[in-house]
C-alpha cells in the first residue's frame, strides 16, 4: 500500500494555529494591562478576554485536525499494512476534502477517525459518549475533542469527494463506488453499535474491513482517482 501525505498543508495549518495562539496571548495581555492601569474600564478588559478566548479556540480547532498529537495518518497506515500496492491512502489531500481517503480496487473509502476512549454508543445514528460528571465533563468541554456526529462527517466527506470527481470529468453516475466508515483508533474505546447507517470499526479490524470490499478497478483507474483528488 502507498501512503500520500500533504505535509505542506498540515504544516501550514499548524503554523496558523500557532499564530492564533500568539495573538490570543497578546489580547489577554492587553486585557490584563487594562485591568491594572484603568480599572474603571473593566468592560474593555472583559472584552479582551472574550476575544482572546475566541482566538485561542480557533487555534485549537486547527490543532485538533492537523496537529502532530491528533493526526491519524500513521496509525491508519500501520493498521492497513498488508494491503497490496493497488491501495493508496491519501492524507490531507485538500482543505475541501475529508482528511483521509483510501483508494483501491473497490473504489474510494472516506475514513473518519475518532481518538476517543471510554463507552461510546451509536443507536439509530445518534452518537453518545460517556464523559463522566463534574470536573471531568467540564475539562472535556474546555479542552477535549468533541465526538460530534461521525456518521454525518462520513456523509459530508462522501459528498465532497463526489463533487471533486464531477469537476474532474467524472460525471455523476459513472464514477467509482464511494463509501465511508468510522474508525476508532484508541484501543480503550468500548463501542456499542445498534442501527448505524455507516460502518463502524476499531483500528485493529480496519484492514479486514477494507479487504471485504470487493471491486474491479484496475491500477490505472486507481491512479486516475488519486490524481483527481490530489489535483
Amino acid at each position: 500500500m502507498h501512503v500520500v501525505v500533504n505535509q505542506k498543508l498540515a504544516r501550514d495549518r499548524v503554523r496558523l494555529a500557532s499564530g492564533f495562539h500568539f495573538v490570543a496571548l497578546g489580547v489577554f495581555a492587553i486585557g490584563l494591562w487594562i485591568s491594572w492601569t484603568q480599572p474603571e474600564q473593566i468592560l474593555g478588559s472583559y472584552a479582551a478576554i472574550v476575544v482572546g478566548l475566541l482566538l485561542y479556540n480557533f487555534g485549537q480547532i486547527f490543532l485538533r485536525r492537523w496537529g502532530p498529537r491528533f493526526r491519524q495518518d500513521r496509525l491508519l497506515a500501520d493498521a492497513l499494512k498488508g494491503l497490496d500496492n493497488r491501495y493508496v491512502l491519501l492524507a490531507f489531500a485538500s482543505t475541501k476534502l475529508p482528511d483521509y481517503i483510501l483508494a483501491g480496487p473497490g473504489g474510494l473509502q472516506v475514513i473518519v477517525p475518532r481518538i476517543h476512549a471510554g463507552a461510546i454508543t451509536c443507536r439509530g445514528d445518534r452518537w453518545r459518549r460517556e464523559q463522566g460528571r463534574g470536573l471531568g465533563r467540564f475539562l472535556t468541554f474546555l479542552g477535549g475533542v468533541p465526538l460530534g456526529d461521525p456518521g454525518q462527517d462520513v456523509a459530508r466527506g462522501i459528498q465532497a469527494v463526489r463533487e471533486r470527481l464531477q469537476k474532474r470529468d467524472w460525471p455523476d453516475g459513472s464514477g467509482p463506488p464511494i463509501g465511508g466508515l468510522v474508525v476508532f483508533t484508541n484501543p480503550e474505546a468500548k463501542l456499542r453499535i445498534d442501527g448505524c447507517t455507516r460502518p463502524v470499526t476499531k483500528l485493529r479490524q480496519l484492514r479486514n474491513h477494507i479487504r471485504g470490499i470487493k471491486g474491479t478497478l484496475n491500477q490505472q483507474a486507481v491512479n486516475r482517482l488519486v490524481e483527481a483528488l490530489r489535483g
